[in-house]
């Protein structure tokens, strides 16, 4: 079996260093992660990689993550004690994402930390809040709660005429953002495929990603094998929805 060799790419050995410590130390993975509120901790818990063929024939090994909890905080508009709301309204379009199809988001923002100015740093909404903005123009909402599990709370204001709100896992299409619970703060990411089995995998931020720099804290953006069975809904755009195809007209013989 081949896999890829990226030996110039110290990422990769960041991205692969996690799941050596979940192979140490067992499944559970918990990471201290500072931002500037402060620590939070990010428990991952790693399963065995799983093995995936790219479109060259070649293979690598892609994470295997049963669940992600403690890095989806984030603040809301109206929680945001002295902000003016028109300077917030701003703060989701300082990140230059490419949302016009879901490979185009996947190649802007693969590896990179995605803060959009959120209070606590680079967390998985942080990467929603990017694309809320570029995609449909107003900001992501977690309901009052500041946790990322807390978005399907208010679905109808999240989603408004750009999303379509599934409740049923079976729905979930590449492009998919995906909300799963947990016992703190839940986690957020994009589906890229529909489910197999349990799992999908899934594009996100803060889910055992390089390490930010800078002090901004969080992981930045990786792609992942995720388990769904802690999946509480989620947002389609209305444009990654396919089209159906149109039924082909038969062929005009001049008879009536």
């Amino acid at each position: 079996m081949k896999k890829k060799s990226k030996k110039k790419d110290n990422w990769l050995i960041k991205l692969i260093a996690p799941i050596i410590i979940a192979i140490a130390g067992g499944l559970g993975v918990t990471l201290a992660i500072t931002t500037n509120q402060g620590k939070l901790e990010v428990k991952i818990d790693y399963s065995e990689p799983t093995i995936v063929k790219d479109k060259g024939g070649e293979y690598e090994e892609m994470p295997t993550v049963e669940n992600i909890d403690g890095g989806g905080m984030f603040k809301d508009m109206t929680n945001i004690d002295g902000a003016e709301p028109d300077m917030y309204y701003e703060l989701g379009a300082m990140e230059q994402v490419d949302t016009s199809s879901v490979q185009a988001f996947v190649q802007s923002t693969l590896n990179r930390c995605i803060v959009a100015n959120n209070y606590y740093g680079a967390q998985c909404v942080s990467l929603a809040r990017a694309f809320w903005w570029d995609y449909a123009g107003f900001d992501v909402s977690t309901c009052g709660t500041n946790l990322a599990k807390g978005m399907m709370e208010c679905a109808d204001d999240n989603a408004r005429d750009k999303f379509k709100v599934i409740w049923n896992k079976d729905e979930i299409i590449s492009g998919t953002w995906i909300v799963l619970d947990g016992k703190t703060t839940g986690h957020i990411c994009m589906a890229l495929t529909a489910p197999n089995g349990d799992y999908v995998q899934c594009l996100g931020e803060n889910q055992g990603g390089i390490p930010c720099e800078g002090g901004i804290g969080g992981a930045g953006t990786n792609i992942i094998n995720l388990s769904i069975k802690n999946f509480i809904g989620g947002y389609i755009p209305l444009d990654y929805i396919p089209k159906p195809t149109p039924t082909p007209l038969p062929p005009d013989t001049g008879r009536l």
